[in-house]
């Protein structure tokens, strides 16, 4: 499944920066059950581009500022540098996804990068979500997925050359919008998200307010809490919660320290508090959370 790296010398939403795939062949492949207790997907963002394919249930997720619905057959393709994780009601759903370096792609000047171009560019937008209506495009995304899953012989080459496919049924389909530019209150507002989430990330072990969080964007406390919620799906206090429950999970996989003490590295002053937070996002005790075998999903064809 995927997993988030969480870097503290970063912004969040965390930009993740492990090696894709191979110096030679930057792709890979991730399997996801949205019902694993261990899986949760938080806002990150990468440089390389994602396609997902849903193999079975709905699954909600945040791309941009949006949020979209995505069901048994769907895809959605994902741009580099794009920030996208679970929304707050992430349904059950197994998906797969391939995150891979768009230079797989390009020809290097020749006709074809025009489109990539205009893409990295932002001088188009794509449309992230492919219905599996789309029965093309379903098709080439069915055919890319068993390919990388089997990875036989020059399944590299094939790989790649049905990415240049899909992207190409996505210009002729016109899976896209053209100089689609944010207005100037649109991306100071993801700026101000920016300063706020990295407040979060520095300081989720300490007492944190609504006014420390309202002034750091330089809102009003009420008119932060309705653009908080716009952006991320969540109250600011959701979110906060949310952030310091994952921090948790990392500790209880990662260390041996005891329950109270990690629940007071994460912001948790009231132990009994932490317990009833922690059960409400994962639905299980810290201490079962911590006592868990992870086994590994199977992939489902």
């Amino acid at each position: 499944m995927t997993k988030v790296s969480f870097d503290l010398k970063e912004k969040i939403p965390v930009k993740e920066k492990q090696q894709r795939g191979t110096p030679l062949f930057p792709l890979q492949y991730n399997f996801c059950n949205t019902e694993n207790p261990y899986y949760d997907l938080w806002l990150h963002w990468h440089t390389e581009f994602e396609l997902i394919h849903i193999i079975s249930g709905s699954y909600n997720l945040f791309v941009g500022d949006h949020e979209i619905t995505l069901k048994k057959g769907d895809s959605c393709i994902i741009p580099g540098k794009t920030v996208h994780g679970d929304a707050p009601e992430k349904g059950a759903s197994k998906y797969e996804s391939a995150v891979f370096d768009i230079e797989l792609l390009r020809q290097h000047g020749f006709s074809p990068d025009s489109f990539i171009n205009d893409i990295l560019m932002e001088n188009i937008s794509l449309q992230n979500h492919i219905p599996a209506e789309q029965k093309d495009i379903f098709d080439i995304v069915e055919f890319l997925f068993s390919t990388i899953r089997e990875q036989k012989d020059s399944w590299d080459i094939i790989s790649s050359g049905t990415l240049i496919l899909f992207f190409g049924l996505l210009k002729k389909h016109h899976f896209f919008t053209e100089k689609k530019i944010l207005p100037v209150q649109k991306r100071l507002r993801n700026k101000k998200l920016d300063i706020v989430l990295e407040f979060i990330k520095k300081n989720y072990g300490n007492d944190i307010t609504l006014e420390q969080l309202s002034t750091a964007a330089g809102f009003s406390p009420k008119y932060f809490c309705r653009v908080f919620k716009e952006m991320t799906g969540k109250s600011p206090v959701e979110y906060l919660n949310w952030f310091r429950i994952s921090r948790s999970c990392s500790f209880l996989r990662e260390t041996n320290e005891k329950l109270p003490d990690i629940a007071k590295k994460c912001g948790f002053k009231d132990f009994s508090y932490f317990i009833k937070i922690f059960h409400r996002y994962k639905g299980m005790t810290p201490l079962k959370y911590k006592n868990m075998e992870l086994k590994p999903d199977k992939k489902e064809n």
